[in-house]
């Protein structure tokens, strides 16, 4: 009887913390430099499209303005579509796959609209822009609603009255799943 209850046991915790193909996952997302909303929606076994609607920004020094550092902040809108390329070799391993995590190669549109901008400098404002990314990254699990998730990539960003140019997108995020 003990040995039915430990193999029940232990088929049903491997049942709730594997999974075998992507899922939808709505989350809290908090970075560095900002926070987001996202929903992740799975397309096929191995590939997700996810929207973000979040608030960043970072800081800045300008010499020419002042001595101090200053802070501006932003909407941003975001829509990346993931492939998650591994999830049966890390089911293989016994590793945890719930809510995608896994490693990824994604594609990402960023539209930053210049809505409800804030900063600490005065004569500076923030430019309407759109980048596209190739990213490579990994989500990993911390505990059963929480979540890491990490990647970068090189990207060319369009901005309103300048030319284009490349750049360099840097995502490191703790994640909650509701």
């Amino acid at each position: 009887m003990k040995k039915i209850f430990i193999l029940v046991t232990l088929i049903t915790t491997i049942t709730l913390f594997s999974q075998e193909k992507a899922v939808d996952v709505f989350s809290a997302k908090a970075g560095l430099i900002g926070g987001w909303i996202s929903y992740e929606k799975e397309i096929s076994p191995n590939f997700t499209v996810s929207g973000d609607v979040g608030y960043e920004g970072g800081l800045f020094y300008n010499s020419l303005m002042s001595d101090d550092v200053h802070y501006i902040f932003t909407t941003t809108l975001n829509l990346t579509g993931r492939y998650y390329y591994n999830f049966e070799r890390r089911i293989e391993k016994n590793k945890n796959t719930t809510h995608n995590a896994a490693n990824f190669v994604a594609f990402q549109t960023k539209f930053t609209p210049n809505w409800g901008s804030s900063t600490s400098a005065n004569n500076v404002r923030v430019l309407k822009t759109f980048t596209v990314f190739s990213k490579y990254g990994f989500k990993r699990n911390l505990s059963n609603r929480f979540n890491f998730e990490f990647a970068f990539g090189p990207g060319y960003q369009w901005a309103e009255k300048t030319d284009g140019g490349l750049t360099f997108g840097l995502d490191a995020r703790f994640g909650f799943n509701f």
